[in-house]
C-alpha cells in the first residue's frame, strides 16, 4: 500500500511539474514587468487559478491516501480477527468435546456453543450483540477486538444429542459448523468498512464407542 501511495504522489507531482515551471517563469516575467507597473486584475486572477489547481491536486492526493490507509487497516483487522477466532474454535473443539449436559445452564443453540476443553473446563462461546463472548470459570472475555464487529454468527452442532451415552442413540462423531460475518468498525462511513464471510466445520477427535 505504501509503494502504491508513493507512486501516486510521484505521478501527481510529475503531472503538475510542467505547470509549476510555467507558473514560476510567468511569475518571474511578471516580477520584472510589474516592478514598475504592478499586477493587473487578469494577472492576479490567473495566478490565483494556477495556485488553486495545484492546491486541489495536493489535497486530492492527501484525501486518497487517508482513504487507502483506512481501508487497509480495516481489511487487516477483519482478517486477523477471523483467523484468530477460527483457530481458537478449532483448537477448543478438536482438543475437547461438545458439552451436551447443560451444566451451568449452557445449552447449544444457533448462537451459543458449549464446549468442555482439554483441561475439563466448561466454556460457553456466545454472540452478545456484535461481540463474540467466551465465558469460562465465571469470567468473560471478547474473542473479537474493538475494531471488528460480529454481524452474523450461527452454530450448527451435530448430532443433536450426546453420542457418548450408553444408549448410543446418536452414534456419530460430534462436530460443529460455524457461519460468521465480521465487519470492520472504523467509523460510520460504509466506504471504509470491510466485511468477510466464513464457514468452517470442526470435528471432535474423540469418536463414540460402537
Amino acid at each position: 500500500m505504501k509503494i502504491d501511495l508513493i507512486n501516486l504522489i510521484d505521478l501527481i507531482f510529475k503531472k503538475s511539474r510542467p505547470l509549476v515551471l510555467r507558473f514560476r517563469n510567468y511569475l518571474g516575467q511578471l516580477e520584472i514587468r510589474n516592478s514598475r507597473n504592478g499586477f493587473t486584475l487578469i494577472e492576479a486572477v490567473v495566478a490565483t487559478a494556477v495556485f488553486a489547481t495545484i492546491l486541489s491536486a495536493i489535497i486530492g492526493v492527501y484525501l486518497s491516501a487517508i482513504q487507502i490507509d483506512r481501508k487497509t487497516r480495516s481489511q487487516r483487522a477483519v482478517v486477523q480477527n477471523a483467523r484468530y477466532i477460527s483457530e481458537f474454535l478449532a483448537r477448543e473443539v478438536r482438543n475437547g468435546t461438545i458439552d451436551y449436559s447443560g451444566t451451568n445452564g449452557c445449552y447449544n443453540t444457533t448462537t451459543t456453543l458449549c464446549v468442555v476443553n482439554q483441561a475439563g473446563e466448561i466454556e460457553s462461546i456466545a454472540l452478545n450483540g456484535t461481540d463474540l463472548v467466551l465465558t469460562k470459570n465465571s469470567a468473560s472475555t471478547n474473542l473479537n477486538s474493538a475494531s471488528v464487529k460480529v454481524t452474523k454468527w450461527i452454530f450448527y452442532t451435530s448430532p443433536d444429542g450426546n453420542p457418548f451415552v450408553s444408549s448410543r442413540t446418536y452414534n456419530e462423531q460430534p462436530r460443529v459448523t460455524v457461519m460468521m460475518e465480521l465487519t470492520s468498525n472504523y467509523g460510520a462511513n460504509p466506504v471504509d468498512n470491510i466485511k468477510i464471510n466464513l464457514e468452517t466445520t470442526v470435528g471432535v477427535r474423540v469418536y463414540p464407542a460402537r
